[in-house]
């Protein structure tokens, strides 16, 4: 996991003193928005929100795998595997959709005129304006890592769980044991054992995603560095209409 330090691009545009974020109407609690340039600033700033906020979440879904054994509130109906299992699946989601982020920023900062809804993958990659300004190649490898857990989160989201054959047959060893305690008998598979099971599913899963938030991180920030100029360069353009 790399450093929460402000990025280069954040500190470029949120500290821009052309910024209307920084011109609050106090009277409607919105910036005031007079201009072409004051409307492309104030859309690459909320798109870039928004891919720090997707980030910060995933890195949630991260922590939450970390801590969640001595988390789980005593009063949870939920036993301590569906806990696991709901901040895997939260990572897989919040990781996937990762990238629909960065296309709606690459759009806002292209000043592309293209509606949320319609940008995709294929239409950004291949859109000349994204090529001629060297984004296209830093889109596709942050795509590329981003849809490596996407048959994961496919699953999740069209059949309802995170279908892992050693983690469910976890489930089923731990649900026995839950079953026959309730229901006054000796548990088929000591407790000692389902926790050493739990412990290392959780271990060798952190790896996985610690490694994987790494790689997300790193393509960002790769296309944060080309990004930088191109605001720049969009800004002075607008600036002399």
């Amino acid at each position: 996991m790399m450093s929460d330090e402000p990025k280069e691009i954040e500190k470029a545009i949120f500290l821009d003193k052309e910024n209307p974020i920084l011109k609050i109407d106090s009277k409607i609690g919105l910036p005031t928005i007079e201009t072409e340039l004051d409307e492309y600033i104030y859309s690459c700033s909320y798109s870039l929100i928004a891919i720090g906020t997707a980030i910060d979440k995933i890195k949630i879904s991260v922590l939450a795998l970390e801590k969640v054994r001595g988390l789980i509130p005593k009063e949870s109906p939920f036993n301590e595997l569906e806990h696991i299992e709901f901040a895997i699946e939260n990572y897989f989601i919040r990781s996937s959709s990762l990238y629909d982020r960065c296309l709606i920023f690459t759009g806002k900062l292209l000043n592309l005129g293209i509606n949320n809804e319609s940008i995709n993958h294929n239409l950004l990659v291949t859109n000349e304006h994204v090529i001629k300004n060297g984004l296209s190649k830093p889109l596709k490898k942050i795509g590329d890592v981003c849809r490596e857990y996407l048959k994961d989160r496919n699953i999740i989201v069209h059949h309802g769980r995170y279908d892992d054959k050693p983690f469910q047959l976890l489930l089923a060893l731990h649900k026995a044991n839950q079953l026959h305690i309730e229901n006054g008998q000796e548990p088929p598979t000591e407790k000692e054992l389902i926790d050493s099971l739990i412990s290392q599913a959780v271990s060798d899963k952190l790896i996985d995603l610690n490694d994987h938030l790494t790689q997300l991180e790193e393509k960002v920030n790769d296309f944060y560095v080309v990004a930088i100029p191109v605001y720049f360069e969009l800004k002075n353009k607008l600036r002399k209409l």
